[in-house]
């Protein structure tokens, strides 16, 4: 009996992106494990049923192929760096394999089922995927039309009951509500009469207790009336006597939150240079910088007077929302904003 093993964070998100990726490209390819791809199975017939088509994903599993453009679109989707995703990547398929060494099968929903064959190659059985498969839903298996005439024939040879015994049955039917009927409404009629003095009483207990209710409804209404009337009066009085004029002082969220650095209005230039000892604020990071101008006009990052800057350690093209010159209040100020941005330093 295979053990199918249901697998823990953070598959879910990796298969999910590979089912995200596989609406936009044909075949993706994970680094150490293969090409995953959709493979499109016509309508079949199996013992006399029809089964409609359906799209599955196939997996050519190879070490030897390498990956990158998975790793760029996960970097892209989740907001992360390349190297972040590529870790994420590699975690995944080496918690897959060592799982693999304890289980014959690991399942994982709305994507399919991981296994060895004998040589120790990894295999993949797909299931039925709803996103992959919208152009064949509302579609079930249905009876050969062949089948289904055979099956009307067979019913219509069924003998026919004789008309004189149906009718007789129906009239034994109803004979046999009305009676059943008549006997109920006896008891109920038999159960009102005994029971009409407690019933009685019943309605009486709840009559005066809904009357003292309302009562003392009304009467707590009078109270709250009387003491809004004293509390107006004593405002009132107090206001007669206060004439002078106070200061006050009123505090603001904004007064507790931390202000970056100002970029010059005055400079077109979407770009700032990196220098080592300050602490930039990050709001997204981008393989491009359409991506990532388009993302500030998204966000309404205009507010921030967002900047576009580049680490001399990496290509990708990152979204500035501040500059500080302390880490503590960066970490602050972006914390304030999206706990999921970052401090670049």
């Amino acid at each position: 009996m295979l053990n199918n093993m249901p697998y823990p964070h953070p598959t879910p998100m990796i298969t999910t992106l590979l089912i995200r990726a596989l609406l936009e490209e044909k075949a993706v390819t994970i680094t150490g494990l293969g090409m995953f791809y959709v493979k499109n199975f016509p309508a079949q017939i199996k013992e006399d049923v029809v089964y409609p088509p359906k799209n599955m994903i196939e997996l050519k599993y190879s070490k030897e192929v390498e990956g990158f453009d998975f790793v760029s679109k996960f970097s892209q989707w989740e907001q992360i760096r390349i190297d972040e995703a590529q870790a994420a990547i590699c975690e995944w398929l080496n918690s897959l394999e060592k799982g693999l060494e304890h289980n014959k099968t690991i399942f994982f929903d709305d994507f399919g089922t991981f296994s060895k064959d004998p040589s120790g190659k990894i295999v993949f059985q797909s299931v039925i995927n709803a996103q992959l498969n919208i152009e064949n839903e509302g579609f079930e298996p249905v009876l050969k039309p062949s089948k289904i005439i055979e099956k009307n024939h067979q019913d219509s040879n069924k003998p026919v009951k004789d008309k004189w015994i149906i009718l007789r049955k129906n009239k034994k039917e109803r004979d046999k509500f009305w009676f059943i009927l008549t006997i109920l409404l006896a008891l109920s009629t038999l159960g009102i009469l005994f029971t009409k003095d407690t019933l009685h009483k019943f309605y009486q207990d709840i009559f005066v207790k809904n009357k003292i209710l309302t009562i003392s409804k009304d009467i707590e209404k009078e109270k709250i009336s009387y003491i809004s009337y004293l509390i107006k009066e004593i405002k009132s009085e107090i206001d007669k006597f206060d004439h002078a004029p106070k200061d006050t002082c009123v505090l603001t969220e904004d007064e507790d939150k931390i202000e970056p650095q100002v970029f010059p209005m005055e400079s077109d230039d979407m770009y700032i240079s990196y220098q080592d000892g300050k602490y930039y604020v990050i709001a997204g990071s981008f393989v491009n910088e359409g991506d990532a101008l388009r993302h500030i006009k998204q966000q309404k990052f205009e507010k921030y007077r967002a900047k576009l800057i580049v680490h001399p350690a990496s290509p990708r093209i990152r979204v500035c929302i501040g500059v500080f010159d302390n880490e503590i209040d960066a970490n602050t100020f972006a914390a304030q904003i999206d706990k999921s941005y970052w401090v670049l330093k």
